[in-house]
């Protein structure tokens, strides 16, 4: 009689509940059929751990990208045109010379990577990095130092902050330094106006 008063959802709970219970009898069931694993005595002889085989990138043989012979250096390369191709950022970047050029057309962006088996990687990135804010196609766009791997661990992405940081600590020495050569070599013309100076610079 009980059963006549519940409601729809309560008669569905009551139900899986039931059909729970039968589920965890079965598993009990079974497991009394099951003959128990024997239990090894630990043995003095020296077994070698089984090692587990780590995930390789895609037919590398997990050395990553440059044979695993170090970190890999990549620029980030960003506000490109959808339909930029690679012979473009190729010929965009010829003077730092890339080893690898990734596209994600579906973002606007790209990656370039240069590998650290060459001695001149430093003035590589340097030249990569003096692209930030050039012409590609009309469209100003952003060179920046990035780590690998992606995510937003803690990390690092406190490591990109600390890269960033320098970068962008570097630029403004190099940029106080050519205005500092620009006002050492400019030449004041005599009898023009002060304010008519400042429209001429």
């Amino acid at each position: 009689m009980s059963e006549e008063k519940l409601s729809k959802k309560q008669k569905k709970a009551l139900g899986f509940r039931k059909t729970k219970e039968e589920r965890d009898e079965l598993k009990e069931k079974k497991r009394k059929l099951e003959p128990e694993p024997e239990v090894k005595e630990a043995t003095t002889t020296t077994e070698e751990p089984v090692v587990k085989k780590r995930k390789t990138r895609r037919g590398k043989k997990g050395k990553g990208v440059n044979g695993g012979s170090g970190p890999r250096f990549i620029i980030f390369v960003g506000n490109l045109p959808y339909d930029t191709t690679t012979t473009e950022l190729t010929a965009h970047f010829k003077n730092c010379n890339p080893d690898r050029i990734r596209i994600r057309p579906d973002k606007g962006i790209a990656f370039l990577e240069f590998d650290n088996d060459t001695k001149e990687i430093q003035s590589k990135m340097e030249l990569a990095l003096r692209m930030h804010h050039t012409l590609l196609r009309n469209r100003k766009i952003n060179v920046e130092l990035t780590v690998g791997g992606g995510g937003n661990s803690e990390f690092r992405v406190n490591k990109l902050k600390e890269k960033n940081e320098k970068m962008l600590e570097d630029r403004r020495k190099t940029d106080d330094i050519k205005r500092k050569k620009k006002q050492e070599t400019k030449e004041v013309p005599k009898g023009v106006h002060p304010s008519r100076l400042a429209q001429l610079e």
